[in-house]
């Protein structure tokens, strides 16, 4: 009876019955039977998990896990006891009169309508149900509609479901050119042509739209746009990091994923090959470079830093963002203790970490393993240098796997407190080596006892192993002569290499706890008893189809993409603290259809939800509509929100004509004020580009972590050194200087002054800047406020030739400069600077 009481609460969520949940709730204590989603787990999370959860347990009592709940306490009583409420110290406390033995202590009691809710559930059973993200998504079944005429996609029936039950009604569709702008903003992340939106509303039928649609999915500027939201994701940035901040090379990992768009990755494919593609048989080098993803970890090279102190750090990253891309889990709550609200235990963490602590990688400056990509005419030396060099390095462990050098090894442990000893060993070693060589042989690890093997293969001066260093050095400056790109990626390190995982209390890397195992949390299904439990079967873990989260999550962040507002509205938080969903069973039906039906197609989920009538409807609101739903949770309208920070700069210089179409390749500086990279670490200067590279599109800007690209921070583009699952919107006088006044935004004002200034007519050229910034005719006033504006500014150039060459950037007539002034305005109107 239980699930069905969830299933009927899904569906009251569906049709919109949110407003009625607190009358249900109410309800409970007049008969109706309790849920523990519902009703229960709210009660427990806001007054009793502070003290008996995660982090705390009063009494060694959790509230998280129902088999700790049900087990005796010290003193042999039982928080619950099923269909026994006097027997349920749970409720002798929640209802006792004295506050020293009232539960909880020290605040507000719990109302009276939720004990009965407590008393009713524990009356049942105390039925202990799953919260509704961990579990499989199901493939629902379509709701009935009062209009069955209205949705052109299955996906509007759920939505027109709940407009039914709230007694609203859909708004009608937007105008062709607004819907035509929208779809392309939303899939390319680009204007349409002002030409190429008249000719198909010529003929404005839903066959042209979808061809419409079609058209902009086969663009390579679709593929450029939506890896822009996963580099937020994957927290991309040609930096490091931390204080230093000096440059890193990974650009051709942001290509990878644009490629990837473009080609239409099956999700599935797209996770495996990001997070273990090194482990994929035969592993390619697009593999490889796959892996970069996770090497977007800052690195820290201040000196005297503790390499180890910071590789974990960026293992931590690692796990925090694998959990919030792929599962919208708050999983970093639980590196220091269990989770607070989520049944998610303190070992879980360190278990889902073990898959990650072995990695070859190790918060070195030259940031190794790195994978050297050559130009084709030096690509086959290269290779066989770097297949030299590693045989090289085999060939020098092995010599200190010799008795004799095992014995010189041992000897130089015991001398690691003489000066001249230590000296030898590298600044960023030394720490390291000294914490290993002070720790007892026996308790070691393998990585700590091969670390220790590659330092001293690297001081030991016997003849062989010189002559090897010798030899490998002179290869190495060969290498370097053919100038590699060398991109960081992730590699296991050999197997006798091998680290021991252990949890670390209060999540301090210096004091381990017990040893753990690679494995998943017991909440979500359990990896194949076959599974290798490295990093490809944690990847092939994630994009099964039993795991409940992946799909949820990904729908959701491309609904909120399109819509401005996830179904679940905390994209990084699926948890009970997290939002519910505002359409349940919409969000299963996506997910099933994502994962079964499109077999993890991006273009044909991204398709389905363009080509619905819930998407196609006006943005515009009515007193009506903006009193009842202001968020517009109940999808009666279409989407309006600010563009981000990129498409804003791309917009601008896309409809000015300055747009360049080169893709891929190193990042480009286009220009920003003088002064702001002023690092004592790297004397690099911001060189501004004054070719087709000024003009590229936002996503291959060069993104230094402590000095992000300004314009673009001040609308809102994160720093990167963390990974962001939606971005905030502001509105500040900043934002307007910005666009008013930024040399980008200039430079586009004057590009298109000069467009609007070909027609021979101020109107005539007023008309087309409007169309062809908006993509649609100006309408009567809106064409009146302009002319007044260029009337203003003809009229003061007029009389200041010296002002009109400054403003067109030469030596421009008047008439150029009050098209100019009147374009500047276009391309900061609320209109251009929103999707709608």
């Amino acid at each position: 009876m239980s699930s069905l009481i969830t299933r009927l609460f899904h569906i009251a969520l569906t049709t919109g019955c949110l407003a009625a949940l607190t009358i249900v709730s109410l309800s409970c204590a007049g008969g109706h039977e309790v849920d523990f989603n519902r009703d229960v787990r709210p009660i427990l999370n806001e007054h009793c998990v502070s003290c008996h959860g995660g982090i705390r347990r009063q009494g060694d009592l959790s509230l998280l896990f129902r088999a700790d709940v049900l087990k005796p306490a010290e003193s042999g009583r039982r928080a619950i006891v099923p269909f026994d409420v006097d027997g349920s110290e749970l409720i002798r406390r929640v209802g006792h009169a004295d506050p020293d033995e009232r539960m909880p202590q020290e605040n507000e009691p719990l109302s009276d309508n939720e004990v009965e809710i407590l008393r009713k559930w524990i009356e049942i059973g105390a039925p202990w149900d799953a919260h509704w993200a961990y579990v499989a998504p199901a493939n629902p079944e379509l709701p009935a509609v009062s209009d069955p005429s209205w949705p052109s996609a299955d996906l509007d029936r759920f939505v027109l479901a709940r407009l039914d039950h709230v007694g609203l009604v859909p708004s009608p569709p937007a105008s062709c050119p607004v819907l035509l702008r929208r779809v392309s903003l939303d899939l390319v992340g680009l204007p349409p042509a002002a030409d190429h939106v008249a000719a198909v509303c010529r003929n404005a039928t839903e066959r042209e739209y979808a061809r419409f649609v079609d058209s902009l999915l086969a663009l390579p500027a679709y593929g450029e746009h939506w890896a822009a939201m996963w580099l937020d994701l994957a927290r991309y940035a040609d930096s490091k990091g931390y204080e230093k901040d000096i440059p890193r090379t990974i650009w051709r990992w942001r290509d990878w994923v644009i490629r990837a768009f473009n080609d239409d990755m099956p999700f599935d494919r797209f996770t495996v090959e990001q997070l273990a593609g090194d482990l994929l048989p035969n592993a390619t080098e697009a593999q490889l470079i796959a892996t970069a993803f996770h090497r977007n970890t800052m690195t820290n090279t201040e000196g005297g830093t503790d390499d180890e102190e910071f590789r974990i750090a960026a293992i931590v990253d690692r796990v925090n963002t694998t959990w919030e891309v792929w599962q919208g889990t708050s999983f970093g709550c639980v590196q220091c203790h269990g989770h607070p609200y989520d049944p998610f235990r303190h070992r879980d963490y360190y278990s889902f970490l073990a898959f990650f602590n072995n990695t070859a990688d190790n918060d070195q400056d030259d940031e190794s393993p790195t994978l050297p990509l050559f130009r084709e005419e030096h690509r086959k030396k290269g290779n066989a240098l770097l297949s030299g060099i590693e045989e090289i390095d085999e060939q020098m462990l092995s010599l200190v796997r010799t008795p004799e050098l095992i014995e010189a090894r041992r000897v130089w442990e015991e001398n690691l407190d003489d000066p001249a000893v230590v000296g030898k060993v590298e600044g960023r070693a030394q720490n390291e080596i000294l914490r290993i060589a002070a720790t007892e042989e026996v308790e070691r690890d393998a990585g700590q006892i091969a670390f220790i093997e590659a330092v001293f293969s690297e001081v030991h001066d016997d003849p062989r192993l010189i002559d090897l260093r010798n030899e490998r050095r002179e290869k190495r400056i060969v290498v370097r002569e053919l100038e590699p790109v060398l991109t960081p990626i992730m590699q296991e390190v050999s197997e006798h290499s091998r680290r021991t995982t252990y949890i670390h209390e209060r999540g301090n890397f210096l004091l381990r706890g017990e040893v753990v195992e690679p494995d998943v949390p017991d909440v979500l299904p359990p990896l194949a008893d076959d599974a290798s439990r490295d990093r490809l079967s944690m990847a092939e873990w994630l994009v099964r189809t039993d795991n409940p989260l992946t799909t949820r999550v990904t729908v959701n962040r491309f609904w909120e993409r399109l819509f401005g507002r996830g179904i679940v509205s905390t994209l990084e938080d699926f948890g009970t603290q997290g939002e519910l969903p505002s359409h349940p069973l919409l969000l299963d039906y996506l997910a099933h259809r994502f994962m079964h039906d499109h077999a993890w197609s991006i273009k044909a989920l991204l398709r389905d939800i363009v080509l619905s009538a819930t998407y196609r409807q006006s943005s515009e609101v009515t007193p009506g509509l903006l009193a009842h739903d202001p968020d517009n949770l109940l999808l009666a309208r279409g989407p309006r929100f600010r563009l981000t920070a990129e498409q804003i700069r791309d917009q601008a210089l896309a409809v000015s004509g300055l747009l360049s179409d080169k893709m891929y390749g190193p990042s480009v500086m286009p220009p920003q004020p003088d002064g702001l990279w002023q690092n004592p670490y790297d004397p690099a200067t911001w060189q501004a580009s004054y070719d087709e590279d000024r003009y590229r599109r936002g996503l291959y800007t060069y993104w230094r972590r402590t000095v992000p690209y300004p314009s673009m921070a001040t609308f809102d583009s994160p720093s990167r050194e963390y990974c962001v699952s939606r971005r905030i919107r502001t509105n500040t006088p900043l934002q307007a200087l910005v666009a008013l006044n930024d040399p980008s935004f200039v430079e586009a004002a004057q590009a298109l002054g000069r467009r609007m200034a070909e027609k021979p007519v101020p109107d005539e050229q007023l008309a087309l800047g409007w169309r062809l910034a908006l993509a649609r005719e100006a309408a009567t006033e809106e064409l009146g406020a302009l002319r007044t504006l260029y009337n203003d500014a003809l009229d003061h150039y007029t009389r200041a030739p010296d002002d009109a060459a400054a403003i067109t950037g030469g030596t421009g007539s008047a008439n150029l400069a009050a098209a100019t002034v009147a374009a500047n305005a276009i391309l900061n109107l609320d209109a251009f600077l929103t999707k709608e």
